[in-house]
């Protein structure tokens, strides 16, 4: 086990402490939890000098792997320890396309951890690999865009246009993963510049507008449904809307703005049920308000006969059931 003596004085980069202790305590062989040892912890938090002393004089290796399968490369690049990563890309045979046990490169985790600049010093100095996949097809142009790496997902698309549209494992692209996690200027930067298909759907059927409702990204469904004419009544494989899946997970404000301006409908999902039956069977009072004011029926059944306030009842959402049976709106709001 990695000694907390020896753990003290790398996180400190002190070279000098380090270089006091036996090699009893440093020692390749001793390792923790995570199967990391001194090095790894090295490339995480040190300078490139107690990286060469661990290396040159007590004989650690920078192709030895964690637990999940990670070399002290991918935690310097992990960490944005931008000065350990050249150190040891250019005097070890650590090398900058080595995947670990999820197929992530250094380049992934740095675009992941928003490190800009060793994605780019990966990309123009060390020509890492921008094509490499992880196990669930994920480039490093989708690490960077769920981490929100602007300058980042430039660089990549820069290096090869062609991948804006390449899929994950779950069909996502890039502007689907965009929308997800609400990065607008991501997305725009997708659509406008590099060609982005907003019609290509993951493989459940979702939309990048359901990704965008769902997460209750408002201005990335606003930018989809105004400018880029996407269909905001958009069905996935089980009949579910953008409204549906913003009714389940309490995003009032997307509802009101699809109904009142995006030209969204009330339509029913392959089990019959309204966006407002989501609504009822999450509990979402404030959706639950927001769907009745803006006209969708409580009188809707589903494929089993329940009405929303039925479904809610049956969900032991007695507040929710008596809100949709009695709730009358007192005024209309204009969404903006």
């Amino acid at each position: 086990m990695v000694a907390k003596e020896v753990s003290e004085a790398i996180e400190n980069d002190d070279l000098e402490a380090v270089k006091q202790l036996s090699s009893k305590v440093l020692n390749p062989s001793l390792i923790d939890e995570h199967g990391c040892n001194s090095l790894h912890l090295a490339a995480r938090h040190s300078g490139p000098d107690l990286i060469a002393f661990l290396v040159n004089q007590r004989g650690f290796k920078a192709t030895e792997r964690s637990n999940i399968g990670a070399t002290p490369c991918h935690d310097a690049a992990a960490a944005g320890n931008l000065e350990a990563l050249k150190w040891l890309v250019r005097n070890t045979t650590c090398n900058v396309n080595n995947q670990d046990g999820t197929g992530a490169t250094a380049l992934h985790l740095a675009c992941r951890f928003h490190h800009t600049q060793v994605t780019e010093w990966l990309l123009d100095e060390a020509k890492a690999d921008s094509s490499k996949v992880t196990s669930s097809d994920g480039l490093p142009l989708h690490f960077a865009v769920v981490g929100g790496d602007y300058d980042a997902v430039k660089l990549l698309l820069e290096d090869d246009p062609s991948s804006a549209n390449l899929q994950i494992s779950n069909g996502a692209t890039a502007s689907y993963l965009a929308a997800q996690e609400g990065h607008i200027e991501i997305l725009r930067l997708l659509i406008s510049e590099y060609r982005g298909n907003v019609k290509v759907k993951a493989y459940d059927g979702m939309s990048v507008v359901h990704a965008a409702a769902q997460s209750g990204h408002l201005d990335c469904v606003r930018f989809l449904v105004d400018e880029e004419k996407c269909n905001p009544n958009d069905r996935d494989f089980d009949g579910a809307t953008p409204l549906h899946y913003a009714a389940s997970q309490g995003h009032d404000l997307v509802i009101d703005w699809l109904m009142k301006v995006g030209g969204a409908k009330v339509t029913l999902d392959n089990l019959g049920g309204s966006p407002l039956h989501n609504a009822a069977e999450c509990n979402q009072i404030e959706c639950v308000k927001v769907l009745i004011r803006n006209g969708c029926s409580i009188e809707i059944t589903d494929n089993n006969g329940l009405t929303a306030a039925e479904l809610a009842k049956k969900c032991f959402h007695e507040k929710c059931a008596n809100i949709i049976a009695t709730y009358k709106p007192q005024s209309q709001h204009k969404a903006s």
